[in-house]
């Protein structure tokens, strides 16, 4: 009785390429705005304007939370667009959160050289989260704005990039954009 047995061939490169696009393509399909885990409510020039006061909600996956207190830390992209119509300027904010497991503590850093809080608990972190404030390069003109942001992708460490665009639901963060009207009116 002649056994037939099939051997594994690795599949030719044009074929494997063609899956990596296809699932790049099946991961993007959830590419957009994510109110239920980033919504921003109010934001409002404080400080002469030199800062914004941003409240929000923001709800981290447990696959955010997890990598969190791995260690990994997760960069919050704020961006902000002046006089929005007019496009005229745009600033980008980060927000670091960060957890040391060493030191037992979880930090809240304003990127690259902004003032750094520490808390004892994870949940006192996510709580910081509720209301932060933005520095920002030149005051705030008069013409209004528009905030949005994002947890950003590209600043975790490689080897989580690649399942982090695979897996749109446990990584997405994205907020619809919030305008602020102008001092006029």
């Amino acid at each position: 009785m002649a056994s037939s047995t099939r051997r594994w061939r690795a599949p030719e490169p044009r074929r494997a390429a063609l899956a990596l696009l296809a699932a790049l393509l099946l991961g993007a399909c959830g590419l957009g705005e994510t109110p239920d885990r980033a919504r921003l409510l109010a934001v409002e020039p404080v400080a002469a304007g030199t800062a914004l006061e941003v409240t929000q909600r923001l709800r981290l996956s447990r696959t955010m939370l997890e990598a969190l207190d791995r260690g990994i830390p997760l960069l919050l992209a704020y961006r902000l667009r002046w006089c929005p119509d007019s496009g005229r300027r745009e600033q980008r904010v980060a927000l670091e959160l960060r957890h040391l497991p060493l030191s037992r503590h979880y930090e809240l850093r304003t990127l690259p050289h902004g003032p750094v809080q520490r808390f004892a608990r994870r949940s006192a972190l996510l709580a910081a989260l509720d209301r932060v404030r933005l520095p920002l390069e030149l005051a705030a003109p008069e013409c209004g704005g528009e905030l949005a942001v994002a947890l950003d992708l590209t600043a975790l460490p490689t080897p989580l990039r690649f399942p982090a665009f695979l897996e749109p639901s446990e990584w997405r963060l994205v907020s619809a954009p919030l305008a602020w009207p102008s001092a006029h009116g």
